[in-house]
């Protein structure tokens, strides 16, 4: 497609699209739809590892809030099970960062008070993101099944207009052959009086 002359990038035709939100949850769909789904949580994995060792590279910088991007792409991708074991690991592996840290210890109550509080953060994400997932789809499932009874609909109207033009071809018909009668007895009239 071209504006002005310059053709337009896919981020440009996103962005310029009147329902965007849908048509980014849309793409995003299928981007996860073109990896397995165990794939997927590879991938989330990785990515959580990344972002753990970026943790414990970085030391005291706050990169907790990036732990939710794998979070909320498994959780979308796998569902809500598998996201609720992506926010487990991931409050796993923020509690290991502080370890290897020495910011904690295994034996201080504030290392398990952290995970659990971590984790119910995460898991908070994973119940937002989980239904958003399920009513895409459930959305998906109603417009399907919208789209196949607007065709039975259309082939109903299309039978019913054929039938009636049908019936209107006989219904003349029969008033043609009507009307030929009624001039044939009243030509037999007619010339039965002369």
């Amino acid at each position: 497609m071209t504006r002005n002359g310059r053709p337009t990038s896919r981020l440009r035709r996103l962005v310029d699209d009147s329902h965007l939100g849908y048509t980014m949850v849309t793409a995003f769909e299928r981007f996860l739809e073109t990896f397995s789904p165990p794939f997927v949580v590879i991938l989330g994995l990785l990515l959580m590892a990344l972002i753990g060792l970026v943790d414990a590279v970085t030391g005291t910088f706050a990169v907790g809030i990036f732990y939710l991007v794998p979070i909320g792409l498994v959780t979308y991708a796998r569902g809500r099970w598998v996201g609720t074991l992506m926010a487990a690991t991931a409050a796993a592996a923020w509690g290991g960062v502080e370890i290897s840290q020495h910011v904690t210890t295994w034996s201080q109550a504030v290392t398990y008070w952290n995970f659990l509080t971590r984790f119910y953060v995460y898991e908070a994400i994973v119940l937002l993101v989980a239904p958003m997932r399920d009513v895409v789809q459930w959305e998906r499932t109603v417009a399907a099944r919208e789209a196949e009874a607007a065709d039975k609909l259309r082939a109903l109207n299309e039978l019913r207009a054929a039938l009636g033009a049908e019936e209107q071809a006989k219904l003349d018909s029969l008033e043609a052959m009507v009307e030929l009668r009624r001039v044939n007895s009243q030509a037999e009239i007619a010339v039965t009086t002369f």
